[in-house]
């Protein structure tokens, strides 16, 4: 695994050409000022959570209830009179996906309208596996990733690719959590970035896991001991910006979903 993990931030590092940069003042160990281009990657994500609890309660929490269909539009057709649903909520407009998970016979069955329009037409199911708890109560798992099209204030429409997981119930007086699903947001961006002639591996994490990546709580990795991955010691929170270490005290920053990694400015 971590081999894998180490070749695929070195392909990805390869698709970014030197001198992406523009050129500026450099130091002996100061990274140099410029605009890094990013690359979206969608696997081994960069880990910047304590613990596991920690990333599960990172993740994107989305209440499910018994029916609701009335707000979605060409509808598949379904087992259930009454399927689960809700709303998977990214980007930094909020915009809104719809979920409907129906069960046909022993098959557990996720939709998700994937562009955010409110029509289920052509949308395809995908599975779930899941464990039975008794009394009607499953937890449930999306063994695929799915990719959705994000559309942000600037119009721009990229892809984000999730995975899920959750709680199916029947509420009951001895069953008193509510079905929800989880959503994890796969995508995270790779820079290379320039210190003292030499390559410099960066990645910028979508923390909350909303499809918004420049939160105060969003993450800007640099993998200070060129081991060529990341670990939660080399990450730091956005906030109003990332002061990076060294003399020239340069402030780093980026969009919603990021095309480049700014890097200038020295922080006051």
């Amino acid at each position: 695994m971590k081999k894998m993990y180490l070749l695929t931030l070195a392909l990805a590092a390869a698709l970014l050409l030197p001198g992406g940069a523009s050129a500026a003042r450099q130091s002996l160990g100061e990274i140099r000022p410029g605009a890094y281009p990013l690359v979206p990657i969608t696997n081994h994500l960069p880990w910047g959570y304590k613990d596991i609890q920690a990333y599960q309660n990172s993740l994107q929490k989305v209440e499910l209830v018994s029916g609701g269909l009335e707000g979605f539009k060409d509808l598949p057709q379904l087992g259930m009179k009454g399927p689960y649903t809700g709303l998977i909520s990214l980007g930094d407009a909020g915009q809104k996906f719809g979920v409907i998970i129906d069960i046909v016979g022993e098959e557990k069955r996720l939709y998700i309208d994937r562009d955010g329009d409110g029509s289920f037409a052509g949308e395809s199911w995908k599975p779930l596996l899941n464990e039975w708890y008794g009394l009607q109560v499953y937890g449930v798992y999306g063994p695929e990733p799915i990719q959705l099209q994000v559309t942000y204030r600037n119009g721009q429409t990229r892809p984000i690719q999730i995975q899920v997981n959750g709680l199916l119930n029947q509420p009951s007086a001895m069953v008193k959590e509510k079905p929800y699903l989880l959503v994890g947001v796969e995508t995270w961006f790779l820079a290379r970035l320039v210190e003292d002639g030499a390559a410099k591996l960066a990645a910028v994490v979508d923390r909350n896991h909303n499809g918004c990546y420049h939160d105060p709580e969003d993450l800007l990795f640099i993998d200070y001991n060129d081991d060529g991955g990341f670990d939660v010691a080399e990450a730091k929170p956005r906030k109003r910006g990332v002061t990076l270490p060294g003399k020239q005290r340069l402030k780093a920053d980026w969009t919603a979903y990021p095309d480049s990694l700014e890097i200038g400015g020295k922080s006051k």
